[in-house]
């Protein structure tokens, strides 16, 4: 009870409800576990909190997160920095990044910003004109723990962890392990940041990632697993190609700029090949991604 109290006054009281979401997100992951272990073990607490504030405020879903994703979405280089994007990274990646760099950092802080929706990619970078951006500045892309860069890049485009999380799939497992994960991702923005002939950083996500492995999932009926199962193929499904309006008014989908989205953590058996850490719907830990701002 005191915990629902805590999040409703903290919600009530905000001036901007996403503000208050993210505090309450953040200080679940932060400061970070002392062994990487033990801080991805924190998962049941955010599963906890996202179920509260989907049962006492859907409209953050609904309304407020959708809004944003769709219309605030943004990919914003730091003047005379470079920013660093790397794909797929959580709160869960940011706080164990944020431990990495506080010790060798002049100034740190953290903020937020959006994916959008779907929570993808190619989405993102469409949304935020990449493609424009990329003509502006000089950009590399980072498919290896360890890239070559000639050091003045001013955006860099990682891809991991999101690369390495695709390859953690049940019954294909080609990483031993989440941990093996970040530490490979932490490998990778180690080796960029010595390359980079700047003092200033940003590091951010164009999405991040919601865990589907048992016990971080919202519980729902038989019934309901059957009808998602049959509506949707992935994390989200165009309007055009399907129809799920009933699914909307059950409250485990939203509609939002064309796209049906499963909330939160709902999710349905899937055949073959198939991954627990997943992104493309509307979830606080896929689309609501870390900003992180380092002066060296």
């Amino acid at each position: 009870m005191k915990f629902k109290t805590e999040v409703l006054t903290s919600l009530v009281d905000a001036e901007d409800p996403v503000d208050s979401v993210w505090e309450a997100v953040w200080n679940i992951w932060a400061p970070a576990g002392d062994d990487i272990a033990s801080h991805y073990s924190r998962e049941p607490q955010m599963v906890e909190y996202e179920r509260l504030l989907l049962d006492v405020y859907s409209e953050f879903y609904t309304e407020i997160l959708t809004d944003r994703c769709v219309n605030q979405a943004s990919m914003n280089v730091p003047e005379g920095g470079a920013l660093v994007m790397m794909d797929s990274m959580s709160v869960r990646e940011a706080s164990l990044f944020v431990q990495l760099l506080e010790d060798e950092a002049d100034e740190l802080s953290v903020g937020y910003s959006y994916s959008t929706v779907p929570s993808e990619t190619m989405p993102f970078r469409n949304r935020v004109g990449y493609s424009d951006l990329k003509k502006e500045y000089k950009t590399a892309r980072v498919q290896s723990q360890e890239p070559s860069l000639d050091g003045d890049e001013r955006i860099i485009w990682s891809r991991y962890p999101d690369a390495l999380l695709e390859n953690i799939q049940e019954g294909r497992t080609k990483l031993s392990s989440i941990e093996e994960m970040y530490e490979k991702s932490e490998t990778a923005l180690r080796n960029i940041i010595d390359q980079l002939d700047t003092d200033s950083l940003v590091i951010t996500s164009d999405h991040g990632y919601a865990r589907l492995d048992s016990g971080h999932t919202f519980q729902i009926s038989d019934r309901q697993k059957n009808r998602l199962q049959d509506t949707f193929s992935g994390r989200f499904e165009s309007v055009g190609e399907v129809n799920a309006d009933d699914l909307v008014e059950e409250g485990l989908v939203v509609e939002a700029d064309g796209y049906y989205l499963p909330l939160g953590r709902y999710t349905w058996p899937a055949g073959g090949k198939y991954s627990n850490f997943q992104h493309g719907a509307l979830s606080v830990s896929e689309c609501v991604t870390p900003r992180i701002k380092v002066s060296l």
